[in-house]
Formats: C-alpha cells, sequence, structure tokens
C-alpha cells in the first residue's frame, strides 16, 4: 500500500485497484450520507445481480472490508443505480437499489440483510436514484419510460408509495439522471433527448394529500406536468449526469463510440464529450417556484420560468472541462461539494486515468506564490500556454474572469453553507480560508493560471492519476461512477468496467465538533 500524501495537498492518492467481481460491471457506488455509530464511512456498490456494502480501511490490504454481500439470481436481475435512506420507524439503514431487471426499485434493510419490499410503477429500466437530501424518505428515481418520480418511504404511504410523477411536458426520451437541490426544494434531471430540466418539488403538505384515505381510497399520484426550465440547447449529446453546485449547475453529455464512428465516415462533425458548468439565468433556489411553468412554444429549444432577458436563452455557460478518452455515455464525475472543504470534480476517462479539478482554486484564480504551473505536471496533462491577447480579447476576458472570479457568489456561499434543515451528511465547522470573496473585473489579477476568458476552451485537469492494474496496457477500463465520503472527502471510490474497484484516499484536517 502506497504512502499516503496527497499530492499539492488536497488530491487524493490511489491506495488500491482491484477487481470486486469477475465479468461484470459495476456501475453505481454511494457512501451512506448519514452519521455512523463509529463514525466511520460506509459505501454501497452495485452492478448486474451485485450489491455490495463495504467500509474502507485504511492500514489493511486491500484498504476496505466487503461487510454484506447481497447474492441475487442474475437471470432476474441488473442494477445500475443505488441510494442510501433510513428506515422511517427504526433509523436503520436501507438500500435502494434498481436497473434494467426488474423494472422495479429493490429495497434492502443493512443490518438484517433481508429484502423489505419493492416499488414498483415504472414501465421500463430504472437508470438512475436519489434520496432527498432533506428527508430520508423521499426517493426518486429516473426512468427510461420518460418520467421521473417521487417515492414516499414512510409507512403511511405504505399503500400508495408513488407521491409524484415528473413527466408530460419534460423528458422525449430515457430520462439517465436525476439529482435534488441541497435544500431538496428542485430537482435536475437530464436524458438521450439532449434536454436537462428542473423541476419544483412539491412541497411537503402538496404530497400529503396523495397518501391512502381513511377510508381505504388511494389517490392517484400527483403530476407534475411542467419544469420550470427545460432546454436542449445547453448539450448537442446525451447528457449522464447532472448536480447542482450550489445555485449552479455541472452537467456531462456524451455518445457512443460506434454513433461517433458513424459520424466521422459521413464527414459530419463531431461534438466533443464535456462536462459544463452553467447557470440558470434568474434561478434563486431559495425563492419560491414561480406561479406558471413555461408552456412549450414551436421553434423554442430553451423555456424558463425564471427572470430573464426575454432575448437571451435564459442561461449562461461558465466552463467546459477538457475530457479526453470519454466518449461513452452513462460514465459519471463526482463532486465533493461540503461545508467547509474544497470542492473537487472528479471523472475517469475509458483509459484508467482519474482527472481532478480544483474548483476553489478556480475561483481563487492565480496565486503569484505558488510555482508555475506546479500543480499541472501530472502526466499526460500539460499546462495551457499563454497567449498574447490584443485589446478585445483582454477587455473581454477581464469581464469574463470578474464574473467566474464570482462563483462562490451564484453559488450562494454553499461551500461555508449547507441546506437548511438538512438531515443528511456530517457537520463540519466551515473554515474561513476557503471562502471566496466577490472580484470585480477591476481587481482581477493580470494573468491566470487557468484561461477562464473563454467559457468553450476546455480546462484541463489539475491532477491525473492512471490506475495501473494486471489488465493488459490495451485492455483499459472505464469508471461508470465515483462517489466521495461525508466527512470531508477522506476516501474517494470509483467503480466500472470489469467489476473494477479503485480506493483513493487523502488527509483531511478533520473538527472537533460535530453538529
Amino acid at each position: 500500500m502506497p504512502s499516503i500524501t496527497s499530492p499539492s495537498g488536497h488530491f487524493p492518492t490511489l491506495c488500491s485497484c482491484t477487481k470486486l467481481v469477475d465479468g461484470q460491471a459495476l456501475y453505481d457506488v454511494k457512501f451512506y450520507p448519514y452519521p455512523t455509530t463509529d463514525d466511520e464511512p460506509i459505501f454501497a456498490v452495485t452492478g448486474s445481480s451485485h450489491l455490495f456494502i463495504c467500509r474502507p480501511k485504511l492500514d489493511a490490504d486491500p484498504p476496505f472490508e466487503v461487510l454484506r454481500w447481497f447474492q441475487l439470481e442474475s437471470g432476474e436481475h441488473s442494477f445500475n443505480s443505488l441510494a442510501w435512506a433510513r428506515d422511517p420507524v427504526s433509523g436503520e439503514p436501507l438500500i435502494c437499489v434498481a436497473g434494467e431487471k426488474p423494472k422495479q426499485i429493490q429495497i434492502f434493510n443493512v443490518e438484517s440483510g433481508k429484502h423489505v419490499r419493492s416499488l414498483v410503477g415504472h414501465g421500463a429500466a430504472i437508470n438512475d436514484l436519489a434520496i432527498s437530501p432533506i428527508s430520508s424518505s423521499l426517493l426518486a428515481s429516473a426512468s427510461a419510460d420518460y418520467t421521473i418520480r417521487l417515492w414516499n418511504l414512510d409507512p403511511a404511504y405504505k399503500d400508495q408509495p408513488c407521491v409524484a410523477i415528473f413527466a408530460g411536458e419534460g423528458h422525449r426520451q430515457h430520462v439517465l439522471t436525476a439529482q435534488f437541490h441541497p435544500n431538496g426544494k428542485w430537482i435536475v434531471t437530464a436524458g438521450l433527448d439532449t434536454a436537462i430540466a428542473v423541476w419544483a418539488v412539491p412541497s411537503i403538505d402538496a404530497l400529503a394529500q396523495h397518501r391512502a384515505h381513511r377510508d381505504g381510497s388511494h389517490p392517484a399520484p400527483l403530476t407534475v406536468y411542467y419544469p420550470h426550465f427545460h432546454s436542449t440547447e445547453v448539450h448537442a449529446n446525451y447528457i449522464d449526469t447532472a448536480v447542482f453546485y450550489g445555485d449552479l449547475i455541472l452537467s456531462r453529455s456524451a455518445k457512443g463510440q460506434s454513433e461517433d464512428l458513424a459520424r466521422t465516415t459521413t464527414k459530419v462533425k463531431i461534438v466533443p464529450n464535456e462536462i459544463l458548468l452553467w447557470k440558470i439565468d434568474g434561478f434563486d433556489s431559495d425563492d419560491d417556484p414561480p406561479t406558471g411553468p413555461p408552456i412549450p412554444t414551436p421553434s423554442v429549444w430553451t423555456r424558463s420560468s425564471f427572470p430573464h432577458d426575454p432575448r437571451s436563452r435564459g442561461f449562461q455557460r461558465l466552463m467546459t472541462f477538457d475530457l479526453p478518452n470519454t466518449s461513452r455515455f452513462y460514465l459519471r464525475f463526482g463532486l465533493l461539494h461540503e461545508p467547509g472543504v474544497r470542492p473537487i470534480l472528479a471523472m475517469g476517462n475509458e483509459e484508467s486515468r482519474f482527472l481532478f479539478w480544483d474548483l476553489q482554486k478556480l475561483e481563487e484564480g492565480y496565486d503569484p506564490n505558488e510555482e508555475s504551473g506546479a500543480n499541472l505536471k501530472a502526466p499526460g496533462v500539460k499546462a495551457p500556454r499563454q497567449r498574447k491577447k490584443g485589446k478585445a480579447a483582454e477587455a473581454r476576458q477581464q469581464v469574463n474572469e470578474g464574473n467566474l472570479g464570482r462563483l462562490g457568489e451564484l453559488r450562494r456561499g454553499e461551500i461555508v453553507g449547507g441546506g437548511a434543515g438538512s438531515d443528511v451528511g456530517y457537520g463540519r465547522t466551515p473554515d474561513p480560508s476557503l471562502t471566496t470573496p466577490t472580484t470585480s473585473a477591476s481587481n482581477v489579477p493580470p494573468e491566470r493560471k487557468f484561461d477562464l476568458g473563454d467559457s468553450f476552451m476546455p480546462l484541463k485537469p489539475h491532477h491525473s492519476v492512471l490506475a495501473s492494474t494486471t489488465l493488459s496496457p490495451k485492455k483499459h477500463f472505464a469508471m461508470a461512477q465515483i462517489a466521495w465520503s461525508p466527512d470531508g472527502g477522506r476516501w474517494m471510490v470509483g467503480v466500472g468496467d470489469y467489476g473494477m474497484m479503485c480506493v483513493f484516499y487523502r488527509s483531511v484536517e478533520r473538527e472537533a465538533g460535530r453538529e
């Protein structure tokens, strides 16, 4: 096991790369988001017919132990997504899993190892699961039936657990991702139709009207027909990941290799695979949803009910992240974004390499006390070349950099504050050094280590790691999902092709108290 020394003090070190199962891909990994009795993180991994519950161990080889292995019938189960929940009565940890088969959400009690229940309703494969940050009983699911469903695991909803369906004027093809805003009031979704949408989550009172009545009748789930934001202009390819970064959005798009090759032979320009950081004009997550969602109009590719200039598209592209060798879709990035912790974006490509971006460094910009290019000397990653710009380009860059220097403000201080009322995650004392001061164009340094003037220029990773394995150099693997532990990101786990699991660790100073 290598010595644990984080490069540049922020990025994790690869501890092990292990084939957890043989011959089957792993698709999802998530850490238990709630406090544990011994304060140690637990994570779950799923893929095909396998479901593992694991604990990372720093002084072990390999640096993890399997606590429970749910061995299911391979012909009847094909899982690709999971989410943690808690039993509303006992508080015991529950693991929710779903996928192509069966077209149901299966829920297991982790402590007893028993199957608890199945949630039936989707008419096709389920592609993503997410638990609400304000209630460990509210579960969202994204499906190939073009809908997103909201489920309540509370016993009061036992006879009718589906409380809301987001459908109608939303997605026209498979929905690949659904994630809550940290305050639980919004859901961002995206899919194969290249559309990305933001929906208002109905209030608890509105959802309560759709539980079983005393007379035994079961009202239909609440149907949400219109998202408050919908666009097919943000990305040109399939969107397999979308998460809130405060009030900004990080989303990734890609298209399969075979389709890229077919498009090449017909001499059609291939749209690059990318992760974008962007914002919806006028969106404030703390505001009540606008009274009227936007109605679809012919030849309008973006519709938004949030205040914006009617001459604009209603959103702004802020950054593009460089993603070499990531042509496949359904490869998901991992975002570390907790109070008091430097935000880090991590992505695995198809050549066994992990790419990292220090998002706080992008907000801080150029540090004259740092050695030039020190963070960019990872294998295979070249530092961007400084170019001499004309006066018009310099003025444009100065304005853009002034805007990007206010990312902390745009994210509404989420680095040092969590969602109100959240019962998820570990409480941490905010680190004053991580606050981002508001910067104006007049005080932006004349040079930056990272060229942020052009939102379409891909930003090279600040650090990368090649996962060395016994696989042939010509037989690399891709990471389907990356997860960070909720204790400040001490651990990072990635899972993917050939049953591979990579475990990373980094030293993090932990505060004495917890909320």
